[in-house]
């Protein structure tokens, strides 16, 4: 974490925002997608209190206890944790000092990683790749190789 002073948080966070102009009356709001429990709303730039001025419980739907006015600015900024220390798929060391994030240290010998691919991944032209096999991608997922992959 850039600029940051001290020892990083964890665990880490990503955020996405999604911004809606209402209609009069509108109650419901449409997002890309969400954690339960995991999501702050904003109307025009005043922070909504979750089970009072709004529910959002289906990991979709942000719906609000009273109607909007025509031109409120909605916006609802979905959270999503990331605890590197037990995170999937980057990948982890382990050895003399059992199971540690991304970060290893002497005795940290074994690099750990998932043997399944679950999001679609591009390799672009410019770029070397490695991976401890066997490799299987998920139904569904693509994994594009445009540059160079070596599955070890």
């Amino acid at each position: 974490m850039s600029g940051y002073i001290g020892n990083a948080p964890v665990p880490h966070s990503t955020q996405t925002r999604q911004t809606f102009t209402a209609v009069s009356g509108q109650t419901s709001f449409a997002t890309a997608g969400f954690t339960a429990g995991f999501v702050d709303i904003y109307m025009n730039g005043v922070r909504l209190v979750d089970g009072t001025d709004f529910t959002a419980t289906n990991g979709s739907d942000v719906v609000l206890t009273s109607g909007a006015a025509t031109g409120d600015i909605i916006d609802v900024l979905m959270f999503t944790a990331v605890d590197l220390a037990t995170a999937v798929g980057g990948g982890r060391y382990k050895g003399e000092r059992g199971t540690l994030g991304p970060a290893a240290a002497a005795g940290d010998i074994f690099r750990v990683n998932e043997q399944t691919l679950n999001t679609n991944v591009t390799i672009d032209a410019t770029e070397n790749a490695s991976c401890a096999g066997p490799l299987t991608l998920a139904t569904g997922v693509t994994l594009t190789v445009n540059g160079n992959l070596t599955v070890v």
